[in-house]
């Protein structure tokens, strides 16, 4: 039996579903887009060949060699089952009361290795369980089932889509949605708790979900029919959007903007002058220049609006990016941010 691989997001840490021969995964909590990389297979060695095992002397050297034998294949055999770094989980001992530890967050407060995280992934309310032992029951209002997994195991509750767009634009990411309801959960043992459960902000589900107007209409529940002009655009970026108009809620956008970094390389530059923390040199930098474009859509029919293509920024940035002290020689420019900024706004009717 192989070790079992638990994989986390890079910027949030949070765990990860990994389907079967995936290599990119989009992190539930933060919307993080993370590439897998998977330990390598170790290439077999060429054959050695075994030593010729010399006759054993007497019996009962052969009833020693034996029993030393079936000794360490059972050491192997646990070593197998509990592969290095995973969790062997203990009895659950003392209280069981749960609290929150914050806005997202419930533990055990007697063992808070044993906690629970709440999150809106593209519209729907789910809790992630960490270290529960196997076959806790849980409860909220009609739903309920048993938990799969010691390691972690996701719930999944609500789908809120159908109130996103009544969720202010000015606004997304302070309202919250989500069950009003209690989360009850019975261990195994048949010590039982109980919490009542938060609602969070949905910023990344409504992220996702306008990003689906590259494949076609969205249109929120709920929403009056209308044909939509040019009052008001949303400019969609990694983990923020900015409105160039008027809409009150979300259902009020008319356009939505996306951009993409084209592949091509139009040209290079070199930056120097970078200093690390300690005020030493740092090795120049290299700007790749490519090209921007920007797509303005209509929400609510999926149809191009506009598209245009934008020239790279080729500034130097003022700093470089830096991941786990590794420091890239090489960077693409950064969009034009303003140019494209100043293109939208000249396309809102005042």
């Amino acid at each position: 039996m192989s070790p079992v691989n638990v994989y986390h997001c890079q910027r949030c840490i949070a765990p990860l579903e990994v389907p079967p021969g995936s290599r990119t995964i989009v992190c539930r909590y933060c919307g993080t887009h993370n590439e897998l990389q998977r330990p390598e297979l170790q290439r077999p060695g060429p054959p050695v060949a075994a030593p010729r095992p010399a006759a054993a002397p007497r019996r009962t050297l052969a009833a020693i060699l034996l029993g030393v034998a079936i000794a360490i294949a059972m050491l192997v055999s646990i070593a197998v089952l509990a592969p290095r770094g995973a969790r062997v989980p203990e009895p659950f001992r003392g209280p069981l009361e749960l609290e929150w530890s914050n806005e997202r967050k419930f533990v055990v407060k007697s063992d808070e290795a044993l906690h629970g995280d709440v999150a809106i992934f593209e519209g729907t309310y789910q809790i992630t369980f960490h270290g529960f032992p196997e076959g806790t029951r849980w409860k909220v209002g009609e739903k309920s089932g048993r938990i799969e997994s010691t390691i972690y195991d996701i719930i999944k509750l609500d789908n809120v889509e159908g109130q996103l767009g009544r969720v202010p634009v000015a606004r997304y990411r302070d309202t919250l949605l989500g069950p009003k309801a209690k989360l009850e959960i019975e261990l195994p043992s048949g010590q039982a708790a109980s919490i009542e459960l938060r609602q969070v902000d949905a910023a990344m589900s409504v992220l996702s979900v306008l990003d689906r107007v590259k494949n076609g209409p969205v249109v929120f529940e709920g929403e009056p029919k209308q044909e939509s002009d040019l009052s008001s655009v949303l400019l969609l970026e990694t983990a923020s959007m900015k409105l160039f108009g008027q809409a009150v809620l979300l259902q009020d956008v008319d356009l939505v903007a996306i951009t993409r970094r084209l592949p091509e390389i139009k040209g290079r530059k070199t930056c120097t002058g970078y200093k690390d923390r300690a005020g030493e040199p740092l090795a120049d930098l290299t700007i790749r220049f490519k090209e921007t474009e920007a797509t303005v859509l209509d929400r609510r029919t999926g149809a191009v609006v506009q598209k245009k293509v934008f020239p790279p920024d080729e500034e130097c940035p003022m700093f470089r990016l830096s991941i786990d002290g590794d420091r890239e020689r090489e960077q693409d420019s950064y969009p034009p941010t303003r140019d494209i900024e100043s293109w939208l706004s000249s396309l809102v009717q005042r």
